[in-house]
């Protein structure tokens, strides 16, 4: 129980210095102002597709078993 309280108070610092890196780069000027925004931007895009492909493989190479639900057709005579 320990590791997972400085395991969270490690993230909840890292947000508060991220979001202070956020907002010094929205108001120190222009040349900071467009990495402020597309920054965040491209992070969240890349956990989307990200996630997005770790479905898809999952999707793509589960094995379909027969379950006892659904018995398979049998041909009539």
């Amino acid at each position: 129980m320990k590791n997972f309280r400085i395991a969270g108070a490690l993230i909840s610092f890292i947000c508060l210095v991220l979001a202070g890196l956020f907002i010094w780069g929205l108001v120190a000027g222009d040349e900071w102002r467009f990495w402020a925004i597309a920054a965040p931007v491209i992070v969240g895009f890349s956990a989307v597709l990200g996630i997005g492909f770790s479905i898809g493989r999952l999707m793509s190479s589960t094995k379909i078993s027969d379950s006892p639900d659904n018995p398979p057709e049998q041909k009539s005579p």
